[in-house]
């Protein structure tokens, strides 16, 4: 249970790190401002204290889909509110509507994008143990015919 929480820290970690540099690039980008190295490693900072929660709430094992939904709206508003406290604290920018309305518009993509690539690589996850599981059938098969 520990090995496989993790795990899944250091893979939400990874991916929310790498959209939220991303996000960064495309605002740094628009905006034309120019950052500091200090900054990498705030967005580390940020992309550990957004990952932790990530990993304890979407690696409950719920058998309800009601309660999966939940945590998932749950989650997203966490996600979002620590997003807003980050942004305050590392004095990436002041609190205001437009930058709370373009934060959950960040927050948004990250998301997305977080569970995209989730979504990619538990599909391709689960095809490798499909095929494996598949060979296995075959070959148990094929024994248990030669065995008659």
């Amino acid at each position: 249970m520990v090995k496989e929480f993790l795990i899944s820290l250091l893979h939400y970690f990874v991916d929310i790190t790498t959209a939220v540099l991303i996000a960064a690039a495309i605002f740094l980008s628009i905006s034309g401002q120019q950052i500091d190295s200090s900054i990498l490693w705030q967005i580390l900072l940020s992309g550990l204290m957004t990952a932790l929660p990530t990993a304890i709430l979407l690696c409950l094992d719920t058998k309800s889909a009601r309660l999966s939904m939940i945590l998932w709206g749950a989650h997203f508003l966490l996600m979002y509110f620590v997003t807003l406290l980050l942004l305050k604290k590392l004095g990436w920018c002041e609190i205001t509507p437009l930058s709370a309305a373009l934060t959950f518009l960040a927050s948004v993509f990250i998301y997305f994008f977080t569970c995209f690539v989730h979504y990619m690589v538990d599909r391709k996850h689960t095809t490798l143990m499909n095929e494996q599981l598949k060979k296995r059938y075959v070959k148990e098969k094929q024994a248990t015919s030669d065995d008659k």
